[in-house]
């Protein structure tokens, strides 16, 4: 009988903005550049299993996502994650690079390992640290050689495809603002955030964003609509989940959820935007799910036009999709952002009184990775 994966708790870092670039207010970027990512996953960690209140010795498998890896004691990643948040050596780690995907793909990976059994109790922990990455090593690496093309170029592109204009992109990056300020005027934020480095607020998200700040941007490509403020911020940061069998989870705290399904897709580079729709198409045939019976989505939001390209694609209301913000806002840490997709949903399924949800990323190279998740 196959084990439905029971998602325990979660938790990440606050977002901070890279060394290279701007927070919000304008002030040099880089707070949490003192911390690896191992540092900021396992602060994650550490928080997650806090809150569910389950003994780091439980954890049958750690497993990572870590898209750059830095620092000498890289190369250990799950290791030194589990090691650094108490885990003892005898549970194996795993460490997973798919790019923008790694800790989404985390996530899938630590579910597997709870249905086969090889863990009563597993948790996907994703981060990175791009203060800590050379220029000569980050820059070059957002042009993918399967197409040999700028990621940007790729996405603005298909963005035409599908009719999209330079407003409409700028529309969206001001909503997934809008809607982030409000949820952390709310506390929403907050909830999800276990203090890290002395911080315990995100630094990207911009407190009263107009329209003039989108339509002034700079362009990333000359006579692209991908601009500087309708792409990602590029942000430090880590999360982390705990899922369990049935088993696994007696003694600990109330469940958040399950996990019900998932799919790994690929499509061919240049048609990278498409792969969180079918990767989503793709889990909902996992979970036995209609798209319609999908009550909220968050789908990682790398570029406006790419987030508009699955919305479109799969036919959503928008008042279904990412209605806290998303990466736009908050940033994308890479690694970092599959766990706390997945935990951002089921906070807000419950809290919302909601039952499904689908989380979702494409990424460089064509990749994507989606989960179905439910409260329970």
């Amino acid at each position: 009988m196959t084990k439905i994966p029971l998602i325990l708790d979660g938790a990440r870092t606050p977002f901070c903005a890279w060394a290279g670039g701007a927070r919000a207010d304008g002030e040099k970027g880089g707070a949490l550049k003192p911390l690896d990512p191992i540092d900021l996953g396992a602060a994650a960690l550490k928080a997650a299993l806090s809150r569910s209140q389950v003994l780091p010795a439980a954890v049958g498998q750690v497993v990572f996502g870590n898209t750059y890896a830095v620092g000498p004691h890289a190369t250990y990643g799950a290791r030194y994650v589990a090691h650094r948040a108490g885990v003892p050596p005898e549970a194996p780690g795993v460490t997973v690079v798919m790019a923008c995907a790694s800790g989404l793909q985390a996530v899938v990976s630590a579910a597997d390992a709870v249905q086969r059994g090889q863990a009563h109790i597993a948790a996907a922990v994703g981060a990175d640290n791009c203060s800590l990455v050379a220029r000569s090593v980050f820059v070059p690496s957002f042009k993918d050689l399967m197409c040999e093309r700028p990621i940007s170029e790729i996405a603005q592109e298909m963005s035409k495809d599908y009719g999209f204009s330079r407003r409409d992109q700028d529309r969206w990056a001001l909503r997934s603002h809008q809607r982030a300020a409000a949820a952390r005027a709310r506390g929403v934020f907050q909830e999800e955030i276990t203090p890290t480095g002395g911080l315990d607020q995100d630094d990207a998200i911009i407190e009263n964003p107009t329209p003039e700040r989108f339509a002034q941007a700079k362009q990333l490509c000359e006579g692209g609509d991908a601009t500087s403020a309708n792409t990602h911020a590029i942000v430090d940061g880590g999360s982390a989940i705990l899922l369990a069998d049935p088993e696994g989870a007696r003694g600990a705290a109330d469940a958040l959820g399950r996990l019900v399904g998932s799919a790994v897709v690929g499509v061919a580079g240049d048609r990278m935007p498409y792969a969180s729709a079918l990767a989503i198409r793709k889990a909902l045939g996992a979970a036995g799910w209609n798209i319609s019976e999908v009550d909220l989505f968050e789908i990682n939001e790398t570029f406006a036009s790419q987030i508009l390209v699955a919305v479109k694609e799969l036919g959503i209301g928008e008042d279904r999709v990412n209605v806290n913000g998303g990466a736009l806002a908050l940033g994308h840490p890479f690694g970092g952002t599959g766990p706390r997709l997945v935990y951002t949903l089921l906070k807000e399924l419950r809290r919302r009184g909601l039952k499904r949800g689908m989380a979702a990323i494409c990424a460089g190279g064509g990749s994507g990775v989606a989960v179905a998740i439910e409260t329970v």
